[in-house]
């Protein structure tokens, strides 16, 4: 899946780790954790903006306001 930055269209990399987010409940991916039930680290390139994450870190970037799933930047609304 692709995954924008909301406010850039610039390189810039990104370090997220899901399943130590407190806001997360429920079941997680297996892979968002080690062998020892420990949270991984993802590092998201975005180049110009863009991003080619899996499916399941591309959900989570989005619910969390983090990227958006279109190029398609739309005026701040008041």
């Amino acid at each position: 899946m692709f995954v924008y930055l909301p406010h850039k269209n610039a390189n810039h990399t990104m370090h997220i780790s899901p399943a130590a987010d407190p806001r997360m409940k429920g079941e997680m991916p297996s892979d968002w954790v080690d062998d020892k039930n420990e949270p991984r680290t993802f590092q998201i390139e975005f180049v110009r903006g863009k991003a080619e994450v899996d499916d399941d870190i591309g959900n989570y970037l989005v619910k969390q306001g983090l990227a958006k799933k279109s190029k398609i930047i739309l005026p701040d609304e008041d």
